[in-house]
């Protein structure tokens, strides 16, 4: 039997001409770290591989979507130590531009689980840094269409 190897190359790439990433495992486990700066990384990390991974990224979603509303996520060893520091920082640990990243993964992973709603609230969140209709990169034009195109059926709907 024939052994084919992929090349390098057809890796998603995490840009700026690093290594390929072939699993988001290891950022997915940094987005639980006490650090927000890690979580900022992560984030970053993971919004350039989403397309690619996305699947890998589906179970975190309920964390992805408490990162965008500024919340902590429990440590996995001290729940109530993490649960004291939130609630005596707001619960509004993160910076605009984690929480911002945050909603546009969760808004990238919806949008390849044909959840145009979801995605397109998330969108709205992220902030014109991460959805640009006007003038969208080509990665990102069909992404854009469809939530565009979920935003007119739901103003369709609603009107109806």
């Amino acid at each position: 039997m024939a052994t084919v190897a992929m090349p390098l190359s057809t890796l998603p790439s995490s840009g700026n001409g690093s290594t390929p990433i072939a699993t988001a495992s290891g950022l997915l486990a940094l987005l639980t770290e006490p650090d927000p700066t890690l979580v900022q990384h992560a984030l970053t990390k993971l919004l350039s591989v989403v397309d690619t991974l996305w699947h890998e990224m589906a179970e975190t979603l309920p964390d992805l979507e408490t990162i965008a509303e500024g919340g902590a996520l429990p440590l996995e060893d001290d729940d109530d130590a993490m649960d004291d520091a939130d609630a005596a920082m707001g619960g509004d640990i993160y910076d605009d531009a984690t929480k911002r990243t945050a909603a546009a993964l969760a808004s990238r992973v919806f949008f390849h689980l044909q959840e145009p709603r979801q995605a397109l609230r998330l969108a709205l969140e992220s902030g014109e840094e991460h959805f640009r209709v006007l003038s969208p990169s080509e990665r990102d034009g069909a992404y854009v269409e469809r939530l565009v195109n979920a935003a007119i059926g739901e103003d369709v709907a609603r009107k109806q």
